[in-house]
């Protein structure tokens, strides 16, 4: 009987583990440069001039209308910032390509349409402005 309460107990706490080390993974920004461009015609919609969010999404995703929205209101914030939803079930060329495990994915691109940031999960305020920071604003190399 002791062996089995305690077999419970060190189930339960790996349980727990598991679950605080999966819900710390949610979000979190990732700094990549992944070689090459992507185009507006890959995408399927205009690029933002600055940045753009990407974000892979499925229709049983729970967590992906709530990332879209708040991604559309963080990109309304900056100039030129734009956010593109793609249905990873039907763009699988797209998901393949970006390794999409999961879904929500975002990955944001900068002006020359180059990976520079990638989220798992979804993200919160803070996270896709720490993430917006990978694509710096282009500034004029030359002053006025």
């Amino acid at each position: 009987m002791l062996i089995r309460i305690i077999l419970i107990v060190g189930l339960l706490a790996v349980a727990s583990l598991a679950y605080l080390w999966w819900s710390r993974r949610n979000g979190v920004v990732r700094r990549v440069e992944v070689p090459g461009s992507v185009s507006s015609e890959t995408l399927g919609a205009q690029r933002g001039f600055r940045a753009t969010f990407v974000q892979f999404s499925t229709p049983l995703c729970a967590k992906c209308p709530g990332t879209a929205t708040l991604l559309k209101r963080v990109a309304s914030e900056y100039e030129d910032v734009t956010h593109i939803e793609i249905d990873a079930s039907v763009r699988l060329d797209l998901a393949r390509q970006f390794d999409v495990m999961r879904t929500p994915t975002v990955l944001v691109l900068n002006t020359d349409g180059v990976v520079v940031a990638r989220m798992s999960g979804p993200p919160s305020v803070m996270q896709a402005r720490e993430a917006l920071e990978a694509a710096p604003p282009e500034t004029a190399p030359y002053s006025i």
